[in-house]
Order: C-alpha cells, then structure tokens, then sequence
C-alpha cells in the first residue's frame, strides 16, 4: 500500500550481538556500582536512613538496623512518620532540610528503639539533589552518643566522689572517738553494783544503737578511702555459689529461693574475689529486703563478646532479679548516689559501694525496674582473658558452643 508507515531497519545478527553485550556490560557496571555503595553504607559506624522527597523510607544501613531495632524489610518504603511517631526532633529535623535544602544538626537528640527503649544520639539531614540542584529526598546520619553521656556522667560523679570522700573520712575518723566514749560510758554503768536493773534497758539500747553508727562510720570509710582491687583470674560461680551457703540459714527464715541460671561455659573474671563477694552481697540483700513476704531471687549469668559498656571488651554479666515492688524511674535516676535510700532505716551507701567496686574492676552497673514489677541489678565484669580481636558490631548475645575467647 501506497503512503503507508516505513519499516524499521533491520539489525544485523553482529549488531544485535554486540548490542547485547553492551547491555550486559552496562547492567553487571550497576549492579557493581550498586553493591559498592551497599557495602559503603554497610560499613559506616553511624546509622544512614535514606528518606525520599515524598516522605518514604528508602533504605537504612546495617548501623541503623542495630540502633533502632528495625530491619531494613520493615521500614523499606514505609513513611518516616509512621517509622518514628514518638520522635518529632527526627520529624522535624528531615523536614526543616526538605524545605530550606540545607543540612540541619541535632546534637542531643533521642530515639525511640523498636523495644520502646531510647537512646542519646547526634543526628545530622543533608539534602540529596540530583545534577540540576532538584531535591530527591535527605540522608539521615545517626550516631549513638549513650556511650559519651555515660562517660560524662562517671567523671562527674567521680569528681562529686572524690570531693565527698576527703569529707567522710574526716567526718567518720571524728566521729568514731566519741562513739567509743559513749559505748564504753554505758557499759561501765551496767557494770556498777548499785546500778538499777529497770535501767539496763535503756543502756542496752545505747550499746545497740552506738553500735549500729559504729558500723554506718566503718562503711563510710571504707566508701571513702577504697584500697583499690587485688586482681586475679577467678571464678564467678563458685563466688556466689559461696555466698549462698553462707546466707541460706538469713534467706530460709525471710522465705527467698535462689533461682539459678548460670551460662555453664562462663569464662573466668579478672577481679579481686573478696570485692567481688561484698558486691554481690549487698546486690542480695538488697533483693531479700524488697521482698518482706519472700518469693524467689533470680541470679542469671551471661557472656557478651564484645560490651560497648566496657570499652569493647569481652565481659561476664551477672543479673539479680527480684520480685518485689521496684522503683519509680526518678529514684532510679538517683539509685547509686551516696546517701541516698528508700529504706527506713538504711544509710544510702550500699548501692554507691558497689558502683564503686564495678567502676574499679573497669566492668559497669545499671538498676531497671517496673513499679510492682519488681527490679533486675545487672553487672558487667571484664574477662580474665580476652580475644585478640573484638568485633564492634557483635555483642550482647548468649554464646554457643565454639565461641569462646
């Protein structure tokens, strides 16, 4: 037919081949490409979350899947805001760079875990463009800063320490004398032969109550003039197993049950066993103590290969969990600050003595607790012996057989 559409030229059978090949080429460059920048983001310490100029989630590293708790197949795709609904700093913070085109920083921020936890973190949103300066969408850099508060928080408690320590041990050497007076005063009246025995009561009670200050000045100085670990390689089972034989007789008459989980293949601790067992005997009676009606203690143990809390180092973790009442987040805050107590009758240094002895072990502590929940002690003790080598991304989990330093 006349005036009808041409036909498109024939390709060769070369042509085709050869443009076949230039295909394949192209296709494995992008895939190369592709895989590059994967393994690029895979090895950023911080997290990157891509978001698009729409609001949508594109990918997330390897960094960021273990910050926030979430996989890349869960929040692929998805909106920012449904992702992180608690977490209108992060919101804002993408937006603000969407619209100005500008990078925005966050230094203090929080983010709210999968697991409702949250952490400090440093955020940063730069804007991605394409070659004609067109906004496609910003790029999320996340750094965890829970480890630098921590920090923070040690040397400056440390520095309250040192300062509250020259005090006590002033304080309790001048009162130590006039306790000794007074105790030996009302002694010597109970040994006089006219002394009236309706009255022995009340001297009684004095040599009680000096003694129990007697006891209060003798923790305070041990509190303030510490004399440093005698580190050696030992055994943290038998050393709570040893103290559970000396107080079964105070822990059958206030009904507590041991409750035993112990990690079988726990290596041993570099620690100074004597310490180590005043530490956990405060941590047990300070279990016995919130639960007046009884009930059972647990006492887990663990290995972490690698604890971010203790600088990377491969650490034992021994956690004691009881059922009692718990605490408020604000008394939790408060927990190990000398002299400070719920108790009635209690002094406020038996939780600040075995922050202490953990801090001088290089291990760290951490109180949590739900009100009516009861609460768990969790302790990070350094091995005696560590790997050569401490992967940053593998910690905090039960090791298998075959895993051992």
């Amino acid at each position: 037919m006349q005036g009808g559409s041409e036909k498109p030229a024939r390709l060769g059978t070369s042509e085709l081949k050869r443009l076949r090949r230039r295909c394949e080429e192209l296709s494995a460059s992008i895939e190369s490409m592709r895989a590059y920048y994967e393994d690029l983001l895979g090895s950023l310490q911080d997290g990157i979350i891509i978001v698009e100029s729409d609001g949508h989630i594109r990918s997330i590293n390897q960094a960021a899947e273990e910050l926030t708790g979430l996989s890349a197949q869960m929040v692929r795709g998805r909106l920012f805001e449904q992702i992180f609904p608690n977490d209108r700093s992060l919101q804002e913070l993408v937006r603000k760079t969407m619209e100005s085109g500008r990078t925005h920083t966050d230094f203090d921020g929080r983010l709210t875990r999968q697991d409702s936890s949250q952490v400090v973190i440093s955020a940063v949103a730069s804007l991605i463009s394409d070659g004609t300066g067109l906004a496609r969408g910003t790029v999320l850099a996340l750094r965890d800063q829970t480890g630098i508060r921590e920090l923070e928080e040690r040397l400056q408690r440390s520095d309250r320490l040192a300062a509250l320590g020259t005090v006590a041990a002033g304080v309790a050497h001048e009162i130590r004398n006039p306790l000794a007076g007074l105790r030996g005063a009302a002694q010597l009246l109970e040994g006089e032969p006219d002394f009236p025995p309706a009255l022995r009561e009340y001297t009684s009670v004095i040599v009680k109550e000096v003694d129990r200050l007697g006891a209060i000045v003798e923790r305070l100085l041990s509190f303030a003039t510490p004399r440093g670990p005698v580190l050696r390689a030992c055994n943290l089972h038998e050393i709570l197993d040893g103290l559970f034989f000396l107080e079964r007789v105070p822990l059958g008459a206030a009904k507590v049950t041991i409750q035993r989980q112990y990690d079988p293949q726990l290596p041993e601790i570099l620690a100074d066993p004597s310490e180590i067992q005043q530490l956990f005997l405060n941590l047990i009676h300070n279990g016995v103590e919130a639960m007046p009606g009884g009930g059972d203690l647990t006492v887990r143990t663990r290995y972490e290969r690698s604890a971010k809390r203790c600088g990377g180092r491969s650490v034992a973790v021994a956690e004691i969990i009881d059922q009692g009442s718990g605490f408020d987040p604000e008394v939790e805050r408060r927990l190990f600050t000398p002299f400070f107590t719920t108790k009635e009758r209690g002094t406020g240094l038996g939780l600040a003595i075995c922050l202490r002895i953990v801090e001088d072990h290089g291990g760290a502590m951490e109180a949590t607790s739900s009100p009516g929940r009861g609460s768990r002690f969790c302790v990070w003790l350094p091995l005696a012996k560590q790997p050569e080598v401490v992967s940053p991304h593998n910690e905090s989990h039960r090791t298998t057989q075959g895993m051992r330093p």
